[in-house]
């Protein structure tokens, strides 16, 4: 009997409605966020331009996204509107996953479709062009002649801002080695 009280007594108690009243008042939060009671996010500063992926795994993204010439278009503008729109620590997440297994998220899978029947960017000018074969040569004529090859696929996997970036850079992956094994 003890047992069956016991029960009927979680039960009830188990099935009352507390209701909570939101805190009233003109805070910060409630007008940034149209609901009262909810935490501001926090802020996160990062060195840099705010909302740009880092160029490792950017590449990363490209080359695994573009596979033939007939996606250059659409990764390209999936990329712009990843880099438009997440937050610094979507980022980081994005970034993670991205150098951990290529894993495409949701959100980029989404702005791929949205992109489908993008237009690939402009070509690269000529003195961009003419900083990437400089980089690639390294000032050899032997390596002239495959640089010009790995230029095509160069321009599909970099986005013509960020050419110095990846340049300058010594992690990046596919490297500039990538790109010259396409041609031989």
């Amino acid at each position: 009997m003890a047992a069956l009280l016991a029960s009927a007594g979680m039960l009830a108690c188990s099935a009352t409605v507390i209701e909570v009243e939101p805190a009233t008042g003109d805070t910060d939060a409630d007008v940034l966020l149209g609901n009262p009671g909810t935490l501001v996010p926090p802020t996160v500063t990062v060195d840099g331009a705010p909302g740009l992926l880092a160029i490792e795994p950017l590449i990363a993204f490209m080359d695994a996204c573009v596979g033939d010439a007939g996606l250059v278009g659409p990764c390209h503008c999936a990329a712009d509107r990843i880099e438009g729109s997440l937050t610094v620590i979507d980022l980081e997440v994005f970034e993670d996953r991205m150098s951990g297994a290529l894993e495409f998220s949701p959100e980029l899978a989404a702005a791929l479709v949205d992109c489908r029947e993008a237009e690939p960017p402009p070509e690269w000018s000529d003195a961009q062009r003419q900083t990437y074969l400089d980089a690639c040569s390294a000032g050899s004529d032997r390596m002239r002649s495959l640089c010009a090859c790995s230029l095509a696929r160069a321009q599909e996997v970099i986005p013509a801002h960020r050419l110095n970036e990846f340049l300058a850079s010594n992690e990046v992956q596919p490297g500039i080695v990538d790109f010259l094994n396409l041609c031989l």
